[in-house]
């Protein structure tokens, strides 16, 4: 699909100025716009998953002044 760059920012491994068209197959991004159709029609994901942050194993408690042993 055919892009249009609204802002300079870094796709595809390259740095793209604004008004840049460029072939795109990527995820749904907000710096670029399809120039012709729409995302929906685009072959690449088109929702962003969100990462939940790893939880911390259970274990012994940091060291502070309440638990150093003194």
């Amino acid at each position: 699909m055919q892009v249009r760059v609204l802002k300079k920012c870094f796709v595809d491994n390259a740095l793209r100025e604004e008004g840049d068209v460029f072939s795109y197959n990527g995820p749904r991004n907000t710096n670029v716009e399809p120039v012709d159709g729409s995302w929906d029609d685009a072959v690449g994901e088109t929702t962003t998953a969100v990462m939940e942050a790893p939880k911390r194993k259970p274990g012994r408690p940091k060291m502070t002044k309440d638990t150093d042993g003194a």
